[in-house]
């Protein structure tokens, strides 16, 4: 699937860039979407495997769908849980989506996308 100009220009403004699927090419996000979680909006961590997962947080992901129970287990956000996340376009992995534990955390959710499963245009 290729994205016109005109047909990314939906999805951010003023100069945003926008964030595709590099499996399918479908809009996921945009930059004026981030959202910094503790200091930064890109972040490093391990899985129990040890697995490192460099993504960026943002606080909306059009393209994205949540999959799974919400699990607490081994999350990176202490008062998150975490659901596992996928393009809508293709079914790819993209990440993972968070929401708070009790709501008076802010934010109440945020998209933890991978850089690696990320096209920017």
């Amino acid at each position: 699937m290729v994205f016109t100009h005109a047909a990314l220009d939906g999805i951010g403004g003023n100069g945003a860039k926008a964030y595709q699927c590099t499996a399918c090419g479908g809009l996921i996000t945009s930059s004026d979407r981030l959202i910094p979680i503790g200091v930064s909006t890109r972040h490093r961590f391990a899985n129990p495997a040890g697995v490192t997962f460099e993504f960026h947080t943002f606080f909306s992901c059009p393209g994205a769908v949540a999959h799974q129970e919400a699990t607490e287990a081994h999350t990176w956000f202490p008062g998150y849980r975490w659901r596992l996340a996928f393009c809508r376009h293709c079914g790819r992995h993209l990440g993972w989506y968070y929401e708070a534990v009790f709501p008076p955390v802010r934010p109440v959710e945020f998209w933890g996308i991978l850089i690696s499963h990320l096209l920017s245009r």
